[in-house]
């Protein structure tokens, strides 16, 4: 996809010498993070950070080091840019709420930065007068304070109002930010190659991790020795690609090697060994195209990935 996913904006009264004033509305480790690199590198003021559990306010203030906590929505003053963070299931409601407020202005920038969500979620603000759009850094958020620190570099997917995004992007890119236009109706998808790629490699290392336990190995030593390995290999994936970088007994056409660990992991936890016949299947498509074992060695393989664990 290339070219920015835009439409018409709804008003263009701005003035780009003015200082930019952002609140932020659910402030968890997405938008606490993105306040606080918006700050210190004075793009844009913080001003009031909102959340239910006023603590929260407070520590996300704390972390940004401007702004002011507010409980409430109608606490909160007029700002240039509004920054959506709460859960997904909330953007809608706090959308709506906030369309309703006199704190919003005609003009005003709003977006959020969920990769499942489109900008249209959005829409009440957009018939309010709003400019709306979705920015979402493709980067894990685990720890703000390393987030800070880690930021650059980061591609940011965006979509949207063309003059929302007109203000946005070189706030992002100013940020070491890389700009990369998505399709809003390909959110879904693309969120969920985000999750498998994120999140379930995540669970991915737990699973060998409790594998390893099993086998003997003690969880600490164990976490030792898998990280030059998993360090290693995701190297091989970006130097060689996927299809090169593929090792172990799919690529060899090992079929004996992967029914006995399918019965092992089958005895640990029958999620794991599903998870490790999926995941395997996929391997075997890459080992047919790397080339390296027979037909017939990659048929068994396929028969032992399909046959039921005894």
């Amino acid at each position: 996809m290339s070219g920015v996913i835009a439409r018409k904006p709804a008003c263009v009264g701005y003035h780009k010498t003015m200082t930019k004033t952002l609140n932020i509305i659910g402030p968890g480790r997405a938008g606490r993070t993105l306040g606080a690199l918006l700050q210190r590198a004075g793009l844009c003021a913080v001003q009031d950070v909102l959340s239910a559990e006023i603590a929260t306010a407070e520590s996300a203030v704390a972390f940004i080091s401007s702004g002011r906590a507010v409980r409430v929505l109608r606490d909160m003053r007029p700002a240039h840019l509004w920054l959506l963070t709460p859960p997904d299931a909330a953007i809608a409601s706090v959308a709506t709420a906030l369309a309703a407020t006199a704190q919003l202005r005609k003009g005003d920038v709003v977006f959020h930065c969920s990769g499942s969500q489109s900008s249209d979620i959005l829409a009440p603000l957009r018939a309010a007068g709003a400019l709306v759009a979705s920015v979402h850094p493709l980067k894990s958020f685990a720890d703000p304070a390393t987030a800070v620190q880690t930021f650059k570099g980061t591609y940011c997917a965006v979509e949207g109002d063309a003059e929302a995004l007109k203000r946005l992007t070189p706030l992002f890119e100013q940020l070491g930010g890389r700009i990369a236009a998505i399709d809003p109706a390909g959110k879904t998808l693309y969120h969920a190659a985000s999750v498998l790629v994120c999140n379930d490699l995540t669970a991915l290392m737990e699973a060998g991790l409790r594998a390893y336990e099993r086998a003997g190995i003690e969880r600490n030593t164990a976490q030792k020795m898998m990280e030059p390995l998993v360090r290693e290999t995701l190297d091989n994936v970006f130097a060689l690609g996927t299809v090169r970088a593929l090792t172990g007994p799919v690529a060899r056409g090992d079929a004996a090697v992967l029914a006995r660990q399918l019965a092992a992991l089958n005895a640990l936890d029958p999620r794991i060994a599903e998870a490790y016949r999926a995941l395997n299947r996929i391997a075997l498509d890459l080992a047919r195209a790397q080339g390296g074992a027979s037909a017939a060695a990659l048929d068994a393989v396929a028969q032992a990935l399909t046959r039921d664990v005894p």
